[in-house]
């Protein structure tokens, strides 16, 4: 057997691949993240993270950082006064008629921050608790055997070789991991083109605040600086983008003449949609943008691809330790996820589109918006506040555990807190103790607490660590029902 440097190596140090890195060392996987840039020299982007995500992050103890660091995002006062004179606060294809999903009230329904402050946040946590990151450094060579994966990383001193027990993929769209693992990633090819830009522009009042959709394309100034356009049916480039790009585009799109100096950046970006063939390849895995890429309507990306890690970190770490069923299930439940983004934003991408036919229909789905149902359904689709993993006849089982105060003899805590260390929760609601008992033999892998609940969906909840129900039990509860989904989802008992 060959020694590995690293349980888990992981390629891309953005917020999916830092996230990824802090679920794995709760559970004392030592882990690597390499990252071709420096600190801070992404493109600037603000992130919208939306209410499930930040309920997620609650459980993680990082929900108070990440509002801290919202306030280090520039230039919101607007956005939020915008947010304050509306009902609505969410869209789909430029329709600010959605409302927010069943959400924790106590919570934050949604925060913008930038992704530098994010990565900020979570690289703290990571290397606080034992990640290793090294920044100007790429993977270039992946050779897998059945011990883990020899990985040539390259830096500014050269090609050296690093062992690690899996690598996960967190780099990009253009993911260098997904291509050495020979996984495809079929789509569809792009019908639009949108360039981006951060910089100074005269006359910006000329220009309008939030999104505007004109005869020839969309117009967009974001509450952090940035302008962007929409354009349809036009050729892309294969040269970098430019500033006197994004300046043509916004005078084809709204007439208007603008300087664009101080340039911070510009991008260009289409609606290709793709989702890699398969999310794992032997001791390879994928998540976020390397597993899926979409139009990014909604602000999705960046809570799928977190949720990705969240999903993922917990079931790595039991293959590490010895336990690979969990990790069987990664693809089955995140997959169908983004499925269904992709298809949210092809559809969101077709009601944008100019003209008089695209016009009437917009016009038809904000009628239908207007019903609860509809706007119910969308808002969910959007935010994820629906999701629900199956794989039982329960249909309990799989859907999120929303937070609840409850009562045990320590005094009363919030479900969240609970969570907070990452292991399995066992909630014993029968007011008898009994469950707690039954699941001693698995006290060193899940924390079993005694509590009251009146409104609980049954009488004992086995929660995994990413807050799901991996099982329920209705009084009176077995025994042999509950050490088999102990079983199932922590491994054999304890002897």
């Amino acid at each position: 057997m060959q020694r590995n440097d690293y349980d888990v190596l992981i390629a891309g140090g953005g917020p999916v691949g830092l996230m990824l890195a802090c679920e794995l060392r709760m559970y004392g996987v030592s882990t690597l993240v390499v990252e071709r840039l420096a600190p801070g020299a992404n493109e600037p982007r603000t992130l919208t993270i939306h209410a499930r995500t930040l309920e997620i992050m609650d459980r993680r103890d990082l929900l108070t950082d990440f509002i801290a660091a919202e306030k280090e995002t520039a230039n919101l006062d607007e956005y939020r006064r915008r947010l304050a004179n509306t009902s609505a606060r969410g869209h789909f294809a430029g329709m600010f008629v959605l409302g927010r999903g069943t959400v924790t009230a106590e919570q934050p329904q949604e925060l913008a921050l930038s992704r530098e402050a994010t990565e900020a946040v979570l690289t703290r946590r990571a290397t606080g608790t034992g990640a290793v990151v090294r920044y100007g450094a790429e993977v270039v060579g992946l050779d897998q055997d059945a011990d883990g994966v020899a990985v040539t990383v390259r830096d500014e001193q050269g090609d050296s070789v690093i062992r690690a027990g899996f690598v996960v993929g967190c780099d990009g769209g253009r993911s260098t991991v997904r291509k050495l693992a020979g996984i495809g990633f079929p789509g569809t090819e792009p019908q639009l083109v949108s360039w981006m830009g951060l910089g100074t522009i005269t006359d910006v009042d000329r220009l309008p605040m939030g999104w505007q959709r004109r005869e020839r394309g969309w117009f967009m100034r974001m509450p952090d600086g940035r302008v962007s356009t929409t354009e349809w049916d036009r050729t892309v480039p294969d040269t970098p983008a430019t500033a006197q790009e994004l300046i043509e585009s916004v005078h084809r799109v709204t007439g208007e003449r603008i300087e664009f100096t101080d340039v911070r950046f510009v991008s260009r970006f289409t609606d290709s949609t793709r989702l890699a063939a398969q999310y794992r390849a032997g001791r390879v895995l994928l998540a976020g943008d390397a597993a899926h890429v979409h139009f990014p309507a909604g602000g999705q990306g960046a809570n799928l691809g977190l949720q990705d890690a969240v999903n993922l970190g917990w079931k790595l770490a039991a293959a590490c330790q010895g336990r690979p069923e969990p990790l069987d299930t990664y693809e089955a439940e995140r997959r169908p996820v983004a499925e269904r983004v992709l298809q949210n934003t092809r559809a969101q991408v077709a009601l944008m589109r100019p003209g008089s036919q695209v016009d009437a229909l917009r016009e038809l789905f904000t009628v239908l918006m207007g019903f609860d149902e509809v706007n119910n359904y969308l808002t969910d689709a959007i935010y994820g506040t629906d999701i629900h993993y199956g794989g039982s006849d329960d249909p309990r089982v799989g859907t999120f555990v929303a937070d609840r105060q409850l009562k045990t003899e320590a005094g009363t805590v919030r479900l969240a807190e609970l969570l907070r260390g990452g292991r399995p929760l066992l909630l014993d609601l029968t007011g008898t103790s009994d469950a707690v008992r039954a699941a001693e033999p698995w006290s060193d892998r899940v924390r079993a607490v005694a509590a009251l609940d009146t409104d609980a969906e049954a009488a004992v909840l086995l929660i995994r660590p990413d807050g799901c129900l991996a099982w329920a039990g209705d009084a009176p509860v077995s025994d042999a029902g509950l050490h088999a989904a102990l079983t199932a989802w922590c491994g054999p008992a304890r002897t």
